[in-house]
């Protein structure tokens, strides 16, 4: 166990320090691109209390010939409101920040980060090396799994006297002591937080994985070739239910126009909590105006979408709560966040952050402790 404990981490040592480096990085993506364009980000009239209407938006940017795509509506009056849009003669997207109370156009983002993130993003999942570092990365971060798994055994302590010396770090001893009790006491005490991280990680980046975790909360493997008539069904029905609204649509006489003010109003009564809400309208492809609202008035702000959605003339059509789905659907939905940690917010990226550098520093005290045993 030690054996392979040793050199399996010494194996894997270099992509994991990137990994964590990267992801601890990659966390603060959203803070930080927000501190580099906070002037149009964050709304500094302080006397803000009442949201412009969403189709006095619309109206403006129509008056304007832009479609708009999205309008973004922040919990609060201290960020401003993000609207995309589109410029269907020109081929052009964009998005701007408006005032949350007058519809004034605050600005664009003028600090681009895109480049650098993925950039970093690309380190993270596939070390910039396509395919053969996405298994690489898959593979390290497999190892380290057991790493920590084969770590906890080797530091099981054999009576109550070592259990009560391996909790702590004995920082008056000399240097190669305190890093060898940093590996052991850090790698206990983060084991958890690491391991979800790393197999969260593992979820979003190989169906195979996706395919063990919902198996084992309760829902279908997603490489399952038993579903494949479910699959095809549903699509079928989709496809049916969409062409029938097509033809619905064509057979109208007088086009309804849509209130997106009756909309959200809607939304707000069917939720009635303080959240941030984003609205995506039926244009293009799309045949639906979806809804999305975050709960932001628990106590611990778990980010969970509820999404509403309406037809083309502003009808509603269906609501999927997060709190009615299984397990299963649940994970599939905030998977990415739980990974990043942004489920829980600013806390949780804080967290994340945190915890990834403790699993940078475990792979350089097993290198430490192993130069010094040489």
């Amino acid at each position: 166990m030690s054996l392979s404990h040793l050199w399996l981490g010494l194996l894997s040592s270099v992509v994991l320090i990137v990994v964590c480096l990267t992801g601890a990085v990659f966390a603060f993506k959203s803070q930080i691109t927000e501190l580099l364009n906070y002037d149009v980000v964050f709304n500094k009239d302080r006397n803000a209390r009442e949201w412009v209407s969403p189709d006095d938006i619309n109206n403006n940017f129509i008056s304007k010939g832009l479609e708009i795509i999205s309008i973004n509506y922040p919990a609060d009056f201290k960020r401003n409101i993000l609207v995309s849009y589109q410029n269907s003669s020109l081929n052009q997207k964009g998005s701007v920040y408006i005032h949350p109370s007058n519809g004034e156009v605050v600005g664009k983002q003028y600090v681009s980060t895109a480049s650098f993130f993925q950039t970093v993003k690309a380190l993270h999942k596939n070390l910039l090396l396509g395919e053969v570092g996405k298994h690489i990365v898959g593979v390290s971060v497999l190892i380290f799994v057991f790493l920590l798994l084969s770590g906890i055994i080797l530091w099981f302590p054999k009576n109550k006297k070592q259990l009560k010396n391996s909790l702590k770090v004995k920082w008056s001893a000399k240097l190669p002591r305190i890093i060898y009790d940093l590996h052991k006491v850090i790698g206990f005490y983060f084991l958890f937080p690491l391991v979800f991280i790393s197999i969260t990680g593992l979820y979003v980046a190989y169906p195979w994985m996706k395919s063990v975790v919902l198996v084992s909360l309760g829902g279908q493997p997603v490489l399952n070739e038993s579903n494949k008539e479910e699959v095809q069904e549903e699509l079928s029905n989709k496809f049916a239910s969409f062409l029938e609204e097509s033809l619905n649509i064509q057979q109208e006489e007088v086009v309804k126009t849509v209130s997106i003010d009756q909309v959200l109003k809607d939304v707000n009564q069917r939720l009635p909590y303080k959240g941030s809400r984003s609205i995506a309208l039926a244009i293009n492809d799309k045949t639906e105006i979806e809804v999305t609202k975050i709960n932001q008035e628990g106590w611990i702000n778990i980010i969970a979408p509820d999404k509403i959605t309406y037809n083309q003339n502003g009808e509603f059509k269906k609501a999927v709560l997060f709190s009615d789905l299984t397990l299963a659907d649940q994970f599939k939905a905030v998977s990415l966040p739980l990974h990043t940690g942004k489920i829980l917010g600013l806390p949780g990226v804080i967290f994340y952050f945190i915890v990834t550098l403790i699993g940078c520093s475990l792979p350089i005290t097993g290198i430490l402790i192993w130069v010094r045993k040489l």
